[in-house]
């Protein structure tokens, strides 16, 4: 018996072309209040964080179950291998 459980509701954003690069058209719900965000992929999900506060908000995040934590670590992973192979630098996050 789950006696506490979230019930997690995402929202649908409609991803388009512009200018031959690829953008999502956020819900007024999870607009950013600035100009430039900063952007991580992590495995198949991609992060989006307001550029002056994305450290502070990386620290502020609930704490990461184990499941969650080791997908993490296997994309970073993942991204260093890429990096390796494609002769670039090794991601930052």
């Amino acid at each position: 018996m789950y006696t506490n459980c979230e019930v997690i509701v995402l929202e649908t954003a409609k991803v388009f072309t512009s200018g031959g690069s690829q953008a999502v058209r956020l819900p007024k719900s999870c607009r950013f209040p600035c100009a430039e965000v900063a952007v991580k992929r992590v495995g198949d999900m991609v992060m989006l964080f307001q550029k002056d506060k994305a450290l502070e908000n990386l620290l502020n995040c609930e704490p990461l179950t184990d499941d969650v934590y080791e997908s993490i670590l296997e994309a970073r992973r993942e991204d260093a291998e890429y990096a390796a192979k494609n002769g670039e630098r090794e991601p930052m996050f």
